[in-house]
């Protein structure tokens, strides 16, 4: 059964800049703790690499740049972009994903933890270990200049064995506290929404994994490894869109709680949305059994079970943000700075799904979108490192300027990187090229990819800053206080763990 969230919850008063979750405060035991930092520091480490090949792609795009950088502009570009898009995107949203299984498991079981079992902390410690030691895998080809690079969509990879060991070894890693979450729910009538989101993700997660299992033991004979890595990789990959999608509408839902003490939609509804997206992502593995291996049927709809079933979930709730925002948008210009995070990433958010109804596959359109819609989710993300994991942790949430221009520096620069980058592939310019074959044969060519190029540096710095200031707070955990003197939880207030 579906619990609805109290409706005290809904209506109590905003709290000041940014006070511990209700729910959560007090229920961190020093070994969730240790987990929770591990799941934390794991992927802001992996933002921190993405973000320097992330100067380094953009760099390697702007005319001329061949001639004054030391590398082979197409080679050095394609590795580089291979391990972008891993520590970017595949580490830091599983990394997160971690933090929230953590957090939800954590609630789920109570301030006590008598549950947890030393199997439990077993698996937890396992798993958080495991996903440490990936990371290393997966650095040293791209910094070995080992391997070949195979740009294939959602997850690109390098062709050695140390990659496939390292992506092997992350996968497993998350899988473990999201079965470790399932397992503990499974006798829980009552679930509160949230930590039903984050189960839906973890249960989307699992059948992502489903689907590249599948497609590697059906996978056609003939392919060589460009296509095999694709084809394997595909279903999967659009599949992992409905986690990405579930873990920001809980990263929304958890931001409007926390800064405005309100939510978007009631907990039913959002529980609801949740299912209904977990229904979707079910409908993927069946995929393999109802068209033949290597049948273009079979791709187009899995590109269909992304277009058709994702966005009826996130518009109900995505207009419930809207909706909420507009009635208080008073408390909105007054409120945190993750509000404005929030704010950026929504419109971020909307911009790239706009733009998708006019991707190619050949062109820099399709990077246009997609990097418009991922760096709205990673904004969403970012915001839950200041409103719910570092208070959580006992560490200080100042710079509400520096959050703010934080925000704006990543999604504006973002804005034009995807702007640029659409406008370039609207005249031609191929995706997943540098310097001289990228065919820049025209002034228009030349701006747009220039525009692009400033908007991808601003874009970093909004990340560098962020990347600094979580480190910096991080490195001094354990010596730190949390700002917010107060942690609310439904109609009463008590002192912040």
């Amino acid at each position: 059964m579906i619990d609805d969230i109290d409706i005290s919850e809904r209506s109590r008063a905003a709290p000041l800049d940014v006070a511990v979750d209700g729910r959560f405060a007090g229920v961190l035991t020093p070994h969730f703790k240790h987990e929770l930092f591990g799941w934390a520091a794991l992927p802001l480490v992996s933002l921190g690499v993405a973000g320097l090949l992330a100067l380094l792609i953009a760099l390697l795009r702007v005319p001329g740049a061949e001639a004054v950088l030391p590398w082979s502009s197409q080679t050095f570009f394609e590795k580089a972009l291979v391990g972008h898009v891993t520590f970017a995107f595949v580490i830091w949203y599983m990394g997160v994903h971690g933090a929230l299984t953590v957090l939800v498991t954590a609630q789920t079981l109570g301030p006590s933890n008598s549950e947890l079992t030393g199997a439990g902390i077993l698996i937890g410690r396992t798993g958080l270990y495991g996903a440490g030691l990936s990371l290393i895998l997966l650095l040293i080809p791209v910094l070995g200049d080992l391997g070949v690079p195979s740009p294939n969509n959602y997850i690109p990879v390098l062709v050695h064995p140390l990659y496939y060991a390292g992506l092997t070894l992350l996968a497993v890693s998350l899988a473990l506290p999201i079965l470790r979450l399932l397992t503990i729910l499974r006798a829980r009538r009552d679930v509160e929404p949230v930590t039903l989101g984050v189960a839906a993700a973890g249960v989307i997660y699992l059948i992502a994994l489903g689907c590249i299992l599948i497609a590697w033991l059906l996978r056609p004979g003939n392919l060589e490894i460009d296509a095999l890595n694709d084809f394997v990789i595909w279903g999967g990959g659009h599949v992992l869109q409905f986690t990405n999608t579930a873990l920001m509408l809980c990263a929304f839902y958890l931001l409007t709680r926390i800064t405005l003490g309100e939510t978007p939609v009631s907990g039913r509804v959002f529980s609801w949305m949740m299912l209904l997206m977990v229904a979707g992502a079910a409908m993927g593995p069946l995929l393999y059994l109802t068209y033949s291996a290597g049948d273009p049927a079979q791709r187009l709809m899995f590109t269909h079970l992304y277009w058709y079933v994702l966005p009826l979930p996130t518009t109900v709730i995505i207009f419930g943000i809207l909706g909420l925002l507009a009635r208080r948008w008073k408390d909105v210009l007054a409120g945190a700075p993750e509000v404005v995070g929030m704010l950026v990433s929504l419109a971020l958010f909307g911009f790239g799904g706009a733009i998708g109804f006019f991707e190619s596959s050949v062109d820099t359109r399709t990077p246009a979108h997609y990097h418009a819609a991922l760096i709205a989710v990673t904004l969403a993300f970012m915001a839950l490192y200041f409103a719910l994991f570092l208070p959580l942790l006992g560490l200080r949430t100042g710079r509400r300027k520096l959050r703010t221009w934080m925000y704006c520096l990543l999604g504006g620069g973002q804005f034009l990187h995807s702007l640029a980058l659409f406008v370039a592939g609207s005249m031609g310019v191929a995706r997943k090229t540098a310097g001289a074959g990228q065919g820049l044969d025209s002034t228009p060519k030349i701006v747009s990819l220039s525009v692009m190029g400033v908007g991808g540096l601003i874009a970093v710095i909004g990340g560098v800053i962020f990347v600094v200031l979580v480190g910096k707070l991080l490195l001094a955990h354990g010596r730190e206080g949390v700002t917010a003197s107060m942690a609310v939880t439904g109609n009463s207030a008590r002192p912040a763990e």
